[in-house]
């Protein structure tokens, strides 16, 4: 399927809703409007496609953090990881850090390494959409 021509005539919600499922599990369509009413579509591309790069990284680092049980660490990773997720709209990645956070602040190591999958899980569930908004 051909992916839709970002135009501001089109509201977020029938766009994503042509594209996607909707409503999807990890985006916040404020959030993108947001981002396209402060920069257009070439901003909203350019975050959306550093974005899975960078939480890969944020995630697999805050995996070696947990290997040391560098509880301090993984706050404040789960902390920048979430900045980033919230504003991009990327829910499911918020929620799941959060609980990575609190879980790390508790020194709760089995909880943690929890969370961590959790914020594999959502990282995964939202790259197609990450990346196909980026390729746009």
């Amino acid at each position: 399927m051909a992916s839709p021509t970002l135009h501001h005539s089109h509201s977020w919600p029938s766009l994503i809703h042509s594209t996607f499922e909707y409503p999807p599990p990890c985006s916040s369509a404020p959030a993108l409007t947001a981002i396209r009413d402060a920069g257009g579509d070439e901003l909203l591309r350019e975050l959306m496609g550093s974005f899975s790069d960078f939480a890969a990284a944020q995630a697999a680092w805050m995996d070696r953090l947990a290997a040391a049980n560098a509880f301090e660490d993984i706050v404040e990773g789960a902390r920048v990881l979430r900045t980033s997720a919230t504003e991009l709209g990327v829910l499911d990645v918020v929620a799941s850090c959060e609980r990575a956070a609190v879980a790390a602040r508790a020194q709760d190591r089995a909880a943690v390494l929890a969370a961590l999958e959790e914020v594999h899980d959502a990282l995964a569930s939202a790259r197609p959409w990450v990346d196909a908004l980026a390729a746009r």
